[in-house]
């Protein structure tokens, strides 16, 4: 398989690809302190991550940062690479 960087459609340099998701944050049990404050009860969480609900290609020129919603098809797997002729 032959690949290509995939660029910028406003200046034409390499742009990166965001995941948006869906996600939480379990703490637990919570306490409440005397200024009013919650806080959880114990140092420790649980992070749950939810399915993508957007892709979104971006520019990674600082100057650019020009990004849109990607309309292809996004596979999360880098290509391997092809062995060496010889």
């Amino acid at each position: 398989m032959t690949t290509r960087p995939l660029l910028c459609t406003k200046c034409g340099d390499p742009v990166g690809v965001v995941e948006e998701v869906n996600c939480h944050i379990v703490w637990d049990e919570a306490v409440i302190d005397t200024t009013g404050v919650v806080r959880p009860a114990e140092q420790h969480m649980e992070f749950w991550k939810g399915d993508p609900h957007r892709v979104l290609a971006v520019c990674r020129n600082p100057v650019c940062r020009h990004h849109w919603t990607l309309r292809r098809a996004f596979e999360p797997t880098a290509p391997t690479p092809a062995p060496a002729a010889g």
